[in-house]
């Protein structure tokens, strides 16, 4: 890798652009190579004949563009993802459980559910399909998904102060 300066957002975070990771999870499926021209100072996908970055604003007579994506830098976004992708999961599966285990309190807990099945049935139902989804897109849309960007964002921050400072 080049001694050169990285590109180094201001909040200390790279923030991928949104043309930059559409090629990545290209390349990532294996329906785009890994081939092109892109920023040397934030590998956003550039036309030929670009002058200037649309991303960083980082001109190509100032610093050259590249060939390819650093491996890195894949692995970075991809690293991101998961943690997102894992956290909002586990999230929105917590509110169905919670929906599980309160629609079972409510049916065991009445005892006029409790002793006639088809009532029952029906209101557990009802209580899985309208709570279990809105729980889980409550706990997962909602609050995971700001933990989970919040999360995945620290993360994203140290990798990249890392590859900033390797030469």
């Amino acid at each position: 890798m080049s001694v050169e300066q990285r590109y180094q957002p201001h909040d200390e975070c790279p923030l991928f652009s949104e043309s930059l990771e559409a090629h990545i999870v290209a390349v990532t499926r294996g329906t785009a190579p890994n081939h092109g021209t892109f920023c040397g100072n934030c590998y956003t996908p550039l036309a030929r004949d670009s002058e200037r970055c649309p991303h960083c604003g980082e001109t190509t007579a100032t610093r050259a563009p590249v060939d390819e994506i650093p491996a890195e830098v894949i692995e970075m976004l991809r690293q991101q993802r998961k943690t997102e992708s894992s956290i909002v999961n586990s999230f929105a599966y917590a509110g169905f459980i919670i929906a599980i285990i309160g629609g079972l309190a409510i049916v065991l807990g009445i005892p006029y559910l409790r002793a006639h099945l088809l009532p029952a049935t029906i209101v557990y139902t009802l209580i899985l399909l309208i709570g279990g989804r809105t729980l889980a897109g409550v706990l997962g849309g909602y609050y995971g998904d700001h933990i989970a960007f919040d999360r995945a964002r620290t993360r994203l921050r140290a990798q990249w102060a890392e590859w900033v400072r390797e030469p």
